[in-house]
Formats: C-alpha cells, sequence, structure tokens
C-alpha cells in the first residue's frame, strides 16, 4: 500500500498521483504498465514514485483500493448476501456508467490475476463460495464482451435459482 511519506502529501498531490496512476492502469495491463509514463503525468520524480510505493504491484493495489470504493460507494441496492443477482447487476451497471470503467475491465479481465488485491475471505458454505464465484465469473465476462449481458446474467440468475439462492 501507498507508504506514509505519500500518506503525508498535501491532498492535491495524492490526488495527481491517484489520477496518473488511474490513467495509466485505465490504458495499460499491469504487465504494459511503466513508471515512466505515471512520473510524467503525476509530475513527480521517479525516486519519489519509489517512495510512495514499493513497486507498480504496490501502486496499482492503492489505486484498485481507491476505484473499487468509489465504485462500491455508489451502489446503494441489495447487498451480495441479500440478493446476490442484484448486486451483481448493480455492480455492473455502476462500472460501466463509473469513469474509471476502463480501470475496472482490465482488473477483471487482465490484471485480477498478476496482482493480489485485498479479497473477502474464502465462504466456508460451498453455496456461499458458489454463489461468489459465479457472480465473480459474471463481472469477468460481461466487462470482457458486453454485447452477451444479457445472456450472462440470464445465465447467472438461472443458475442461482439452482442453487436455490434468493433472486
Amino acid at each position: 500500500m501507498a507508504s506514509t511519506t505519500f500518506q503525508h502529501l498535501d491532498a492535491a498531490k495524492q490526488q495527481r498521483v491517484l489520477a496518473a496512476l488511474i490513467t495509466e492502469f485505465s490504458q495499460y495491463p499491469l504487465a504494459q504498465a511503466q513508471v515512466a509514463r505515471i512520473v510524467k503525468q503525476a509530475d513527480i520524480a521517479r525516486g519519489a514514485f519509489y517512495k510512495y510505493f514499493t513497486d507498480l504491484d504496490d501502486a496499482y493495489r492503492y489505486a484498485f483500493g481507491q476505484v473499487i470504493g468509489r465504485l462500491h460507494a455508489g451502489i446503494t441496492g441489495p447487498t451480495m448476501r441479500q440478493d446476490p443477482y442484484t448486486a451483481t447487476a448493480d455492480f455492473l451497471h455502476e462500472a460501466s456508467e463509473s469513469r474509471d470503467r476502463d480501470f475496472i475491465r482490465l482488473h477483471f479481465t487482465k490484471n485480477s490475476g498478476l496482482v493480489n488485491v485485498a479479497r473477502p475471505q474464502v465462504p466456508a458454505d460451498a453455496t456461499d463460495w458458489a454463489v461468489a464465484s459465479l457472480c465473480h465469473s459474471a463481472i469477468s465476462e460481461v466487462l470482457a464482451d458486453p454485447a452477451d449481458a444479457t445472456l450472462i446474467l440470464a445465465h447467472l440468475k438461472a443458475a442461482l435459482s439452482q442453487l436455490q439462492v434468493k433472486e
């Protein structure tokens, strides 16, 4: 995560660095991201980047946390536990309308397997695990190919019904 040095920067500079991170990770998968582009856009020295973050993975985890926090703040419907289908559909809608949609799309289609970000604990109950896996898979598939969203969400609803989960 971001260092204490970064956390002590003034808010404007933190936002400038965050904006540069989000721009980079919205345009390039993590494997192709470059510190050089980030520092140029943020107008900081390369050495400062490494005082703020250990490496690109660390910077990505910080940016992901900020983006996902903004995204979840915009969702006011039922929680995943209450109604997983609606929560998934709401997440997809919010993501498609978000200013961070390209970041989210690249995360789910390219970056999620490259870097560990904070993930919820694996549910002890097998049905809860299956529901979470199905919902995250549906999110990844819709973000990869939005044209198939209706079909993917219909399959999700049917699968959740088979698991006897509230829709």
